[in-house]
């Protein structure tokens, strides 16, 4: 079995309620290189587009900590509670989520230097959307770096080390919106990766 085949302890937090669920590596067919074997828990965040401060918070934990990394999903309705599981790292194997959401990793430092932070949307439209999103008015900032556009996998942007947090969070939420074929979004779900564990 291998190391994103495991189950793991998920804590979910929505509204105040905490519970526990398992949620199985297994349902991301994405291959990846093998690690060690790391618990890793989710917190589970209800949120909306004007409250906004604790899903910022968690950025900047996971940034200094280097480690974990955040989904972002439009609450289409109030069952569709289903974990994200490697939303963002399937964005690099060809796979999809078969729907409109996106992923925060923060930057890091490994022995070649820094590691951007990346912030990859995965989207049903079946083609490339950078241009798509320019029309729509959400143009994707200039000092972000494209390092993929495509069909079917998605879009990943590489993100200068200076940029804030909450200007990342509210484009992404726009981009996503804009992207989204179920209408309007009021209401979002974050589910926080919080650094691993041994």
């Amino acid at each position: 079995m291998g190391p994103f085949q495991q189950w793991l302890k998920v804590h979910m937090r929505v509204q105040g309620e905490t519970n526990r669920i398992p949620a199985p590596w297994g349902a991301a067919d994405c291959n990846t290189p093998r690690v060690h074997r790391k618990l890793r828990e989710i917190e589970r965040v209800a949120f909306t587009d004007d409250e906004l401060t604790q899903i910022v918070a968690c950025m900047a934990r996971l940034g200094s900590a280097e480690d974990g990394w955040i989904n972002l999903i439009p609450r289409i309705n109030d069952e569709d509670d289903r974990p994200t599981s490697l939303g963002f790292f399937t964005l690099f194997s060809g796979g999809s989520t078969g729907a409109t959401m996106c992923t925060w990793v923060p930057g890091s430092h490994n022995r070649r230097g820094l590691v951007q932070a990346s912030l990859g949307i995965t989207h049903v439209t079946g083609h490339r959307v950078f241009a798509e999103l320019q029309s729509l008015a959400v143009a994707i900032p200039k000092t972000w770096i494209v390092d993929q556009d495509h069909p079917r996998r998605g879009l990943v942007l590489r993100l200068p080390s200076d940029e804030p947090n909450e200007q990342v969070l509210k484009w992404a939420l726009r981009a996503v919106g804009a992207l989204s074929t179920a209408g309007p979004i009021r209401r979002w779900r974050a589910d926080v990766y919080l650094p691993a564990v041994s």
